[in-house]
């Protein structure tokens, strides 16, 4: 039981419980959560988070998830998602509940001709990708001829097709953040590292031109190439060091953050490091 607090939101008490604002209104039906008031009691569903081991991801139960659902989305099985989850009675799964899912890595095999990658996430849609990309379906599909566009799945690599950025991005290396602009709106800001002072970042205007998936080793799961010959955006086999100048001149990110960037950021892009 939570009484209302001054000031409160649903989404404000989802995250200070662990829990989502589905989950809260599930457990509470018929309230209503714009017209929450002082006083107020409502349940919190218990915490039910878990701890997924490395090579799987946590998940988030949805109203009308079942495991064959879930299973289809992430491309892996039933009984995969059963083997990751010993601890968790998967004969009752309650939204709001967190499971692990077994981590799929891109296809390897795939290769863009312009290294203007895109990794597929869950809700994704070629309509959607497209036109966040200011392309037509027409040239997404003429560029991956042997994906089926209504069967696309997560953790799936296609090609995008280069065309006018619709993102840039800033880098204030004083304030050690990375920050995604999207027709000029601000998106989202990213922490990151900079370079030491004897390898430091470099100031100016460039542009992203190329991208890889899992470059591997001190680049950690992605990698954006700039137009200066050898520095780029990269994740890191070393996330302690996010928040200071330590890499030889890169801008580092949290593997789970520059996973995000990755596909919000086409080649083209221009980036202003200050």
């Amino acid at each position: 039981m939570y009484t209302i607090k001054t000031g409160d939101t649903l989404n404000r008490i989802a995250q200070q419980y662990n829990t989502t604002v589905q989950a809260i209104i599930s457990s509470n039906p018929g309230i209503d959560p714009y017209r929450l008031f002082i006083g107020q009691q409502i349940c919190i569903p218990q915490n039910l988070a878990v701890n997924c081991p490395a090579g799987s991801i946590p998940y988030v139960i949805k109203a009308g998830d079942t495991l064959g659902t879930i299973a289809q989305q992430y491309n892996t099985t039933v009984q995969a998602i059963i083997n990751i989850n010993p601890q968790v009675d998967l004969n009752w799964i309650q939204v709001g509940q967190r499971i692990c899912i077994p981590a799929v890595e891109p296809p390897v095999h795939v290769r863009c001709p312009q290294d203007n990658y895109y990794v597929i996430m869950p809700g994704d849609t070629f309509y959607g990708i497209a036109q966040y990309f200011n392309v037509s379906i027409s040239e997404l599909q003429q560029l991956n001829p042997n994906i089926n566009p209504n069967y696309i799945i997560v953790g799936q690599a296609i090609c995008i097709p280069v065309a006018p950025s619709p993102v840039r991005i800033e880098i204030n290396k004083a304030a050690f953040t990375l920050t995604l602009y999207h027709n000029e709106n601000v998106v989202k800001t990213y922490p990151v590292a900079i370079g030491k002072p004897s390898t430091p970042t470099p100031e100016g205007t460039f542009s992203t031109v190329n991208k890889q998936v899992n470059p591997g080793g001190p680049f950690g799961t992605r990698w954006i190439g700039l137009s200066k010959p050898s520095y780029g955006i990269h994740g890191t086999s070393n996330p302690a060091s996010i928040g200071t100048m330590a890499s030889n001149g890169c801008i580092r990110l949290h593997n789970r953050d520059v996973n995000e960037l990755f596909n919000f950021v086409p080649v083209g892009t221009t980036v202003r490091i200050f």
